[in-house]
């Protein structure tokens, strides 16, 4: 029986989570000063993503949610005054968000059974797509329960919560996934054994080999 989580898996886990982290970090020192409420344009999915396709969803899982403790280990920040209520704000800013990203290793299957680049690339949007928009979603319903009555209203002049967590969020989520799925689809393209575990890869580019025989 294969193992899901074997010495190179771990490993690899660690090291991705610790690079999602940094670039995290830096996106949102660099973020700033624009996304006033919280928030940042950068790339820290990627670590995510790479994982999901690389060896599944429960690998990126864990990476997401150490991604998310170490987020809270940084320092965070909790703006309701009930100690059940702080939880799920932070669990929706952080325990949440991160790991919702590896759904995207729920493509890994029809990534992994593609013979052409057309479908390599559409099992790359799908899930991160996937993920990326379970993220906002998460994002969105922290803004709408606990941010509400905090957001700078002039930042985007918009009274509705629901429309000004969506409008807020999607200022950053949005390019966050599309730069995000462009990086993983030129890493499939060009470097296509780093996002494959090496079994599998071994196995399709025989696959191809045999079929243009």
């Amino acid at each position: 029986m294969k193992k899901t989580f074997s010495v190179r898996t771990m490993a690899e886990v660690a090291i991705f989570a610790a690079l999602g982290y940094v670039l995290d970090f830096l996106a949102g020192a660099y973020s700033a000063p624009v996304f006033i409420n919280g928030g940042s344009i950068g790339i820290a999915m990627v670590c995510i993503y790479i994982v999901a396709y690389r060896r599944g969803f429960f690998p990126a899982l864990l990476v997401g949610l150490i991604m998310g403790l170490l987020d809270i280990a940084d320092g965070f920040y909790t703006i309701v005054d009930s100690w059940y209520k702080a939880f799920a704000q932070v669990a929706l800013d952080y325990w949440i968000a991160y790991p919702l990203v590896a759904f995207a290793g729920l493509f890994k299957g029809m990534f992994d059974r593609a013979n052409d680049r057309k479908h390599r690339i559409l099992a790359i949007v799908y899930g991160c797509s996937l993920g990326g928009i379970l993220k906002y979603i998460a994002h969105i319903l922290s803004g709408v329960l606990f941010w509400a009555d905090y957001f700078d209203r002039d930042f985007l002049n918009i009274a509705n919560p629901y429309l000004y967590s969506i409008s807020y969020n999607g200022l950053y989520m949005i390019p966050c996934m599309v730069i995000s799925g462009i990086i993983v689809i030129f890493i499939a393209m060009k470097y296509p054994r780093f996002l494959s575990e090496p079994d599998t890869y071994s196995l399709r580019v025989a696959g191809r080999q045999k079929g243009d025989k």
